[in-house]
């Protein structure tokens, strides 16, 4: 299915992203503690929800004119993957020393 309109393959892109935080969680909720330990905390809900708006922006700024609805998904599935996998590789310097609940931690799949 093609998509003409940058609304519509934004709004596919966010389906992508919110496909990718789902998993994510998922991933987190099979890790005994890790779910409960960072549902509790609001910035990472926060997080989850910028995640998943950059993944229905990527669309919008990445194409132009007509593109595929699996196109704009991947798009805006693999944007989260790729912030995650950046966050998780930054040195560790970047870490506040003493906080168990890092956002390294939290995107580390």
């Amino acid at each position: 299915m093609d998509l003409t309109i940058w609304w519509q393959q934004s709004l596919v892109g966010l389906g992508g992203g919110l496909a990718c935080e789902l998993l994510h969680w998922y991933t987190l909720s099979r890790t005994p503690g890790k779910s409960s330990r960072f549902s509790k905390k609001a910035r990472y809900w926060i997080t989850t929800i910028g995640m998943i708006a950059l993944g229905g922006l990527m669309p919008v700024l990445y194409l132009k004119g007509t593109a595929s609805a699996i196109l704009c998904f991947h798009l805006g599935a693999a944007t989260p993957i790729l912030l995650q996998k950046m966050v998780a590789a930054a040195p560790a310097v970047a870490n506040i020393q003493g906080d168990a609940d890092s956002l390294r931690e939290f995107f580390a799949w």
